[in-house]
């Protein structure tokens, strides 16, 4: 009998590629004839996709299952004997840290994020476009640019920043007007697809350039090049506008290559699977620490980061029966919201009472809290996600 897949996939955001790749991975396996579902325990709030179909389920019986993980994700956190590990990025990219284990079977979204340390040798490029948003409207009177930092956030920002718009964070039909009346969109991201967007509506996307990556090292595989610059020199300026046009027929090209790396995925995951799993022994040692120490924990239990990482690992801790009390985080336009149905505290507010805590960081800024909860004397364990 044929496994069947569990995409442990955060809430659908269609702003966050890593979630929308991941929705329609489900889909497109369950397209093809194959028994695919979300995981969602019913309680965090979970989104999906009304176009795609994307049924969920929550359940400790993962034998007849082969569970597909994002790179981000540390261990295994479902405990399941067959694991996937999909390379939406480059491995420790967003954490710094890796954490993965044995009998696994890898796989990249394309080449740029391949890396040396694991043998991930199949190619799953799974893409879906807003197409209906995304149009040249001929303006004659664009003017000034646009900017996006995303990933990116963190770099030092080059370009001149007068009439400049920053678009983290808008919504596609508003990044589809800007698109078309701004002249240049300065993307610090180094892979997004909005650098299309932009380029579909008239505007030219201009990489910004990472020290000592050359146009090839950055982007490989040329036609994923089409229609964007990479630096703002008059070479890569007019290439962008010579290849604009290709981008249509190109899109078209992904989303049948799509379907066809997906059939592929099912294939090679299937025969995979059939030889090789996580024996009782190595799922016990590869057990996340964290969740070791938290049942047993003698402290109330602090979860740090009120993010879409807590919303997805939020049925785990249901699971191992892992009660916290509180969420805080250092972001003040969250501080007195609620999420998971919990208070959001000010961590610098919550650890002025006179008790002991220990802290489970679910950030990808990690190293940085780590340092930040050094200050404060009532933390007795300190542990994260990631």
């Amino acid at each position: 009998m044929n496994k069947k897949y569990i995409i442990f996939a955060p809430t659908y955001n269609e702003n966050v590629g890593g979630a929308i790749a991941m929705h329609r991975l489900c889909h497109l396996i369950n397209k093809l004839g194959g028994d695919a579902y979300l995981w969602d325990d019913g309680e965090s709030n979970f989104k999906t996709c009304e176009a795609f179909d994307t049924p969920t389920i929550f359940t400790t019986n993962l034998q007849d299952y082969i569970v597909v993980y994002m790179d981000v994700v540390s261990g295994n956190p479902l405990s399941c004997p067959h694991i996937v590990r999909w390379f939406l990025n480059k491995p420790g990219f967003f954490t710094s840290n890796i954490n993965y284990g044995a009998n696994e079977l890898y796989f990249f979204f394309q080449e740029v994020f391949k890396d040396p340390n694991y043998a991930a040798q199949h190619r799953l490029y799974v893409m879906y476009f807003i197409k209906n948003l995304y149009k040249n409207n001929r303006r004659k009177d664009r003017v000034g640019s646009c900017y996006m930092m995303r990933k990116g956030l963190g770099r030092t920002i080059v370009h001149d920043l007068n009439n400049s718009i920053l678009l983290d964070g808008k919504p596609h039909h508003e990044l589809a007007l800007i698109f078309n009346r701004t002249k240049y969109f300065y993307c610090y991201d180094l892979h997004s697809a909005y650098t299309y967007f932009a380029s579909l509506c008239g505007c030219i996307p201009i990489v910004i350039p990472q020290e000592e990556l050359n146009e090839f090292e950055w982007q490989p595989e040329e036609r994923l090049r089409y229609g964007i610059a990479y630096g703002n020199t008059v070479k890569q300026v007019e290439y962008a506008k010579k290849t604009t046009h290709k981008l249509a027929q190109l899109i078209a090209e992904f989303e049948q290559e799509s379907e066809k790396h997906v059939e592929n995925f099912i294939s090679v995951s299937r025969k995979f699977f059939k030889g090789a799993q996580k024996s009782q022994e190595q799922l016990k040692n590869e057990r996340l620490p964290y969740i070791s120490g938290l049942k047993l924990a003698k402290n109330k239990i602090i979860l740090f980061g009120a993010s879409e990482t807590l919303r997805t690992f939020n049925s785990v801790f249901t699971i191992e029966d892992i009660q916290f009390e509180f969420i805080i985080d250092n972001d003040s336009n969250k501080h007195g919201t609620t999420f998971l149905n919990k208070d959001v505290y000010n961590p610098n507010v919550l650890f002025k009472c006179d008790e002991l805590f220990d802290v489970l960081i679910t950030s990808s800024f990690h190293n940085e809290i780590k340092q930040q909860l050094a200050s404060f004397d009532n933390i007795e364990n300190i542990y994260s996600i990631f």
